[in-house]
């Protein structure tokens, strides 16, 4: 209650701003006023959960004691046709447009008219004129542009094609809130309770609470979006930064500007990427980050003579951006470079099976080289692009078998970065990556990955490149090569003997590099934890990959035979891991 107390106390120095002095019924609300979201918000988000709870929260609520669905902060947009904008509640507000209409549906047809009278004209608007009596079936709600064509055809009871519809994330999630939740709750609820327990529910929906707080000015509508940032209400970094697009387009038009944000928005849901993180990545990866920062640090009196790695560390994200929008001429050209680099990032996460460099970094789960990459992109032919990814995840490699400190990492991709000036730069950068310590430090990188016990999905990928080292022609990623433990997690027969002899050097010797192979799906099954001559000569022969087949050569497999496998696959991975 403390920042809902905040914000009265900011519109009460404000006499543009209005705040209800009590929670006022959700039929008040939405019986004076049209609502829209604007082009700035984000779409639909909520998931099951939070459309669960909401929806709990009223069916358990009492009907003279509304339930306090919290604030809704609006803009008064066009006194004329009574259209607020709305700030903050839009998930909430069209959670309660979702469940009003189930209700409707349940009880379309029934004997209880006043009932659906009074919910169509929650749902959808009217005119104050008693001179126009025809009712309109346009919602009061007028969500996104992403969800607008969706959610209104669901409010309509328009047909809906759920393969069609349901490609884009928050499609899927209205899709799912009113398919897999509430129209499932409300008719459960009326087979339970017959169609009087559902209009119970209405009733409770209708009393629900809102404190209302109104903004009549623009810069006000701007104040409350950057204090909910504060306040850390609902809002992404994402959000906030296509606010700020929408507030600083210049040569282009605000719905423009937010197409071409939407366009690279679906580019990163599309591949699973994190808006939020590629964005931080984005705008570490351009020339003038660094002295965008130091210029804020400057007007903070903040002092810091040293460069920081990154240049824009995530609490100035928001504030770099901010003033890289203020500061563009134009745009709709600074929104292309943020597309056309959303799809390269894409690519970097979500590598084909020939980008060899890129689906080990994944592997290594290399991120921080990221902004590097972006800027490779754009400066390097792919000839060279590729010679620096090779380089990247050289050392990136050795730098995890070694266990060094990944700061120091971080550091020499930033040193790069900002020496990269064109594609002729190639040689210097690569022969600087030559030179740092982790290259140079071979007897560590030996040693430490003659024992090595990396992760799972690590191992397989070296075991992988050794394959492909070896034959270039198998293809690792159709998911028909599995990891297998030479000697098995679980023991048995003369595999118990061994590991009664010292199981702690068992345990660790079953992880080891040394321990693992591949194996083709259906060689996998069998294999399992029978004996090792079983094993080779059941499974391991008639592998066709070499790194399998080789282990024809051992009697007998133990720790001992572990040290020297692993020892043997050092003296591959050296060649493989080099610059």
């Amino acid at each position: 209650m403390n920042f809902y107390r905040n914000l009265v106390n900011l519109a009460s120095n404000n006499h543009t701003m209005k705040v209800t002095q009590a929670p006022i019924t959700l039929d008040k609300v939405l019986g004076d006023y049209n609502f829209q979201v604007p082009l700035y918000q984000r779409e639909f988000s909520w998931d099951l959960e939070q459309v669960s709870d909401l929806y709990y929260d009223l069916e358990n609520s009492n009907e003279k004691n509304g339930h306090f669905l919290g604030s809704i902060l609006l803009y008064s947009k066009d006194e004329s046709k009574n259209l607020m904008e709305i700030i903050d509640g839009q998930q909430r507000l069209t959670t309660v447009f979702l469940i009003l209409y189930s209700i409707k549906k349940v009880i379309k047809g029934t004997e209880y008219t006043k009932a659906i009278e009074v919910i169509n004209n929650l749902l959808y608007q009217r005119s104050k004129s008693l001179l126009i009596t025809d009712n309109s079936e346009e919602p009061r709600l007028v969500t996104g542009k992403r969800d607008k064509r969706l959610f209104k055809a669901i409010l309509k009871g328009e047909e809906i094609d759920r393969h069609k519809d349901g490609r884009i994330k928050s499609h899927k999630l209205l899709l799912n809130a009113l398919d897999n939740f509430l129209h499932q709750k409300i008719e459960k609820l009326r087979k339970d309770r017959g169609i009087e327990g559902v209009i119970d529910l209405a009733n409770k929906v209708i009393a629900a609470e809102f404190i209302v707080m109104t903004a009549e000015q623009q810069s006000d509508k701007i104040l409350l979006f950057k204090t909910l940032n504060a306040r850390g209400i609902e809002l992404s970094q994402s959000d906030l930064i296509k606010n700020e697009v929408c507030n600083n387009s210049k040569g282009i038009s605000e719905e423009e500007a937010v197409d071409l944000w939407d366009d690279m928005r679906e580019i990163l849901e599309k591949g699973k990427a994190n808006v939020d993180q590629f964005l931080f990545h984005f705008i570490n990866s351009q020339n003038d980050s660094q002295e965008i920062r130091r210029k804020i640090e400057d007007r903070r009196n903040v002092k810091n003579e040293k460069e920081t790695y990154p240049p824009v560390p995530e609490k100035y994200i928001f504030d770099v951006y901010d003033e890289k929008l203020k500061s563009l001429l134009n745009t709709e050209y600074f929104l292309n470079d943020l597309k056309k680099s959303a799809q390269w990032y894409i690519d970097f996460i979500n590598p084909t099976s020939n980008k060899i460099y890129l689906t080990s970094l994944r592997s290594l789960n290399t991120t921080k080289c990221y902004p590097l990459f972006l800027k490779g992109k754009e400066l390097l032919s792919d000839r060279n692009f590729e010679l620096l990814t090779k380089a990247i995840e050289c050392i990136s490699f050795r730098h995890y078998i070694i266990r060094s400190d990944p700061k120091d990492l971080e550091k020499l991709y930033y040193t790069i970065l900002n020496k990269l000036k064109s594609d002729n730069d190639i040689d210097a950068i690569i022969e600087e990556i030559k030179q740092h310590p982790t290259m140079k430090a071979n007897d560590k990188f030996k040693s430490e990955f003659t024992y090595s016990t990396p992760k799972t999905n690590i191992s397989k990928m070296i075991l992988s490149r050794i394959v492909g080292h070896q034959q270039e022609s198998i293809d690792l990623t159709n998911g028909d090569i599995w990891l297998e433990h030479i000697m098995p997690q679980k023991p048995k027969g003369e595999w118990l003997k061994i590991q009664e002899e010292d199981p702690e050097l068992y345990e660790f010797s079953v992880e080891r590099i040394g321990n693992l192979t591949l194996l083709q799906d259906r060689l996998n099954q069998g294999a399992s934890n029978k004996n090792f001559e079983d094993k080779k000569k059941s499974y391991y022969i008639k592998s066709r990959l070499t790194i399998t087949k080789n282990l024809e050569v051992y009697a007998r497999w133990n720790v001992n035979s572990v040290d020297e496998r692993q020892a043997k696959l050092y003296e591959i991975a050296k060649d493989i891991w080099k610059i």
